[in-house]
């Protein structure tokens, strides 16, 4: 199959989305298929792939360290019709979800999206009136969206309800997670981890991996940290992650007397972060809004066993009892399940075991067969209708742009 990828999360931005779409690209290429990348353009970033085509972008308000795309190029518009592809995926449904659906309809091929977000919870970054006017908007736009698609794709089961019950898609919805690669060999030993982070070599971490951002309820992570700090002396928090949310966790650490105790790293590379996964003792993790919760997925298949506020997509990771605890939204509760874990080694060795075993049954091979089964279904169902590749460019009106 020729497959044309289109998202606005890609390299050089590496998060929650650009990790599921390389994931999925590089299982796509393993089984055989070629690839195509439609994507944002960033400054003085080079590509080190064929394949990669990338709009003209401008930054973005909400978040200045991304860019959005401009779903024009006439040079791009010129290309496509020449790639001949058999279908297209789309990651979202805004700037180039909406390329994604002209280039379907042109070419008469079928459009698959995956839904990776609940955009509706954060509709307080939209400059509109209110919230609920915000949230009505989104709703009515993404239902819209997905019921021109072929079949819609969700991470979690929760994403797939609130699809069908709450924005009432009509177009088919598969639950299809991320898939988790084994984490890689770590050769840096755990004491050199705390080294780095100015931690004794006995330091017990527990370890947030994500965005800093208000979405994900990291007050309630600083709450149930000043409360396991009041019952241990060995332990530290530890989040790894960047956002605008950062200098009032900071402060917030230093209200609550916690922040001599706590390392904010910003951002964190692969190879910095998998030794991080290694020699942390437990995940915590408390957002409400994700879809899937990949970083928790990481964490289990590295054995690091996670405790994980009980709402949003993030609890269908984790086995209940088995290889971590769901809690309530409550600091008292996440911190009583991680102190069962930090003062019990033997549950501690058991929950990890499981850990790995769990995610070995996510990985990117069988997810990606579940991709490529639902690509092979479309393609058989559909009647090619010709004499439609030569309506691009007319749909494509805007400046090509440098590289563009």
């Amino acid at each position: 199959m020729r497959i044309g990828i289109f998202t606005e999360s890609y390299p050089p931005i590496i998060n929650g989305v650009s990790t599921s779409v390389q994931t999925l690209i590089a299982r796509l290429e393993q089984a055989g298929h070629a690839v195509f990348v439609f994507t944002s353009r960033y400054p003085r970033y080079t590509d080190d792939r064929e394949g990669v085509f990338r709009f003209a972008s401008f930054n973005s308000v909400v978040e200045p360290d991304y860019v959005l795309p401009i779903p024009f190029s006439p040079r791009i518009a010129k290309i496509i019709p020449t790639l001949n592809l058999d279908i297209v995926h789309s990651q979202s449904p805004f700037f180039l979800g909406m390329m994604a659906r002209r280039v379907a309809q042109t070419l008469a091929i079928p459009h698959v999206a995956t839904n990776h977000t609940l955009y509706t919870e954060y509709a307080h970054y939209l400059p509109l009136p209110t919230v609920g006017s915000t949230r009505w908007l989104l709703i009515r736009w993404m239902r819209r969206f997905y019921d021109t698609c072929d079949h819609v794709l969700a991470p979690s089961e929760l994403t797939r309800r609130v699809l069908i019950e709450s924005y009432h898609v009509q177009s088919p919805v598969t639950v299809v997670p991320t898939g988790i690669p084994a984490p890689p060999y770590v050769l840096t030993r755990a004491t050199e981890v705390k080294s780095e982070l100015g931690l004794p070599p006995d330091a017990r971490i527990l370890l947030y991996v994500g965005r800093l951002a208000q979405e994900k309820n990291l007050d309630l992570l600083l709450r149930s940290f000043a409360e396991i700090t009041n019952r241990t002396n060995d332990t530290y928090l530890v989040l790894a992650g960047s956002g605008k949310s950062r200098v009032g966790l900071e402060n917030r650490a230093r209200a609550l007397g916690v922040h001599r105790r706590t390392r904010f790293t910003g951002f964190l590379g692969r190879t910095k972060l998998d030794p991080l996964f290694q020699a942390s003792d437990v995940f915590l993790f408390p957002s409400k809004t994700e879809t899937q919760g990949l970083a928790v997925g990481e964490a289990l298949a590295a054995g690091l066993p996670a405790v994980v506020v009980n709402a949003g997509g993030a609890p269908e990771s984790v086995r209940d009892g088995v290889d971590g605890f769901l809690v309530a939204d409550d600091p008292q509760a996440m911190a009583d399940a991680a102190l069962r874990l930090l003062s019990d080694p033997a549950l501690h060795r058991c929950m990890a075991d499981e850990a790995r075993r769990g995610a070995a049954a996510q990985t990117p091979e069988k997810v990606g067969a579940r991709v490529i089964a639902i690509y092979e279904t479309l393609i058989a169902g559909r009647k090619k209708e010709p004499g439609k590749v030569d309506t691009l460019l007319s749909l494509d009106r805007g400046d090509e742009g440098r590289n563009g």
